[in-house]
């Protein structure tokens, strides 16, 4: 290994980084068209940061001009899942239990950056990123030597599994690449099988109009009716195709304390206080640390009403009512609502009656 490579894997350790790889600032050719391919089968949903013209998803020289490598980062964040406390509470997905990853990885990108400028001097030049651009940060992340495309459309890393962040630098160092590893999910199809709503098939490609994290996060309309008793007890993200997988059987937690449960919602939310939430600024007072606001209150309140009528839930029900008649938000109501019609209770059955509700 290049001293220089060797300087840049020490300081990434030393920082706590999971796992570092490196590989050439070149265009991803084949990536792009394959990027392209699942775009234009409309598979991004409403998801606009990815339908833009002339995306630079593949091609590292418009974000940095002098760039000649692409560092890349792991960042491992699983949790052991809680015991299900029950129907009065919905699951979030594991990325999402602590504070807000884009805001921890910042500023550890923005350490590494000045640890390497140190070491080096002023003509280092770099740009980091972590999910914050549309950046096809998983084809680095392959091409850096860290791991491979499983059929759930995640990269596996055989020590790490698939629960980890990616982290990128796109920097003008010359850096001897990282050899690329060899993997493959074999036969194997549990991923695939698991998923409820059928996101996922064996090109593999994600239809994220399907996936229960688009649904759930990025999506901001009225859920599609066939699809909202699929979503099961998920009010943010989805971890299934991430829990049947193989390679995540035996895969350690986090050393990370940002991303544990006790810094932010947790693994369990308690689906009574969330739709007890009244304002936008409660809402922002109570998630401003946390990947929850992505949702914002409109979203959150519209998953956890599902969530609430899938699983019955009895603790609800009085705020459900309230939010029926009280609402001023169209998309909510309609989800409330929803809810309400899944019901026995009589006090549920005349709110839905009250809004010509078919029960």
């Amino acid at each position: 290994m290049s001293t220089l490579k060797q300087l840049i894997t020490d300081i990434a350790f030393e920082l706590g980084f999971d796992a570092v790889g490196i590989t050439l600032a070149n265009d991803l050719q084949r990536s792009n068209e394959h990027f392209l391919q699942w775009r234009e089968s409309g598979y991004a949903g409403e998801m606009g940061y990815l339908l833009r013209e002339n995306p630079i998803n593949a091609k590292p020289r418009q974000i940095l001009n002098e760039a000649k490598s692409v560092i890349s980062l792991l960042v491992n964040y699983y949790t052991e899942l809680p015991q299900d406390p029950g129907s009065n509470y919905g699951r979030v997905a594991t990325y999402a239990v602590g504070l807000d990853y884009h805001k921890v990885l910042r500023k550890k990108i923005k350490q590494f950056q000045e640890r390497i400028k140190n070491e080096i001097g002023e003509h280092f030049l770099s740009c980091g990123f972590s999910d914050s651009v549309p950046l096809l940060e998983k084809s680095f992340a392959r091409n850096s030597g860290l791991g491979f495309f499983g059929k759930n459309t995640l990269i596996i890393n055989k020590p790490l599994g698939s629960y980890f962040f990616i982290c990128e630098l796109i920097s003008n160092l010359e850096i001897e690449s990282s050899e690329q590893r060899v993997g493959t999910c074999g036969k194997c199809t549990r991923c695939i099988d698991v998923c409820p709503t059928d996101a996922l098939n064996a090109s593999p490609m994600l239809d994220a109009r399907l996936c229960i994290s688009y649904l759930t996060i990025e999506y901001k309309g009225i859920i599609p009716l066939e699809l909202r008793e699929k979503m099961g007890n998920w009010i943010f993200g989805c971890d299934l195709c991430q829990v049947v997988c193989p390679y995540n059987k035996k895969i350690k937690s986090t050393s990370w304390s940002e991303f544990e449960s006790k810094n932010g919602i947790g693994h369990w939310a308690s689906l009574k206080d969330i739709l007890s939430i009244k304002s936008n600024e409660e809402f922002h007072a109570r998630f401003c640390h946390t990947p929850i606001t992505r949702t914002k209150r409109q979203g959150l309140i519209r998953n956890a009403a599902i969530v609430a009528g899938n699983r019955l839930s009895e603790e609800s029900l009085p705020e459900l009512i309230w939010l029926a008649e009280n609402e001023g938000d169209p998309i909510i109501r309609e989800h409330v609502l929803w809810a309400l019609s899944k019901y026995p209770d009589k006090k549920a059955i005349d709110v839905c009656k009250k809004f010509f509700v078919a029960i």
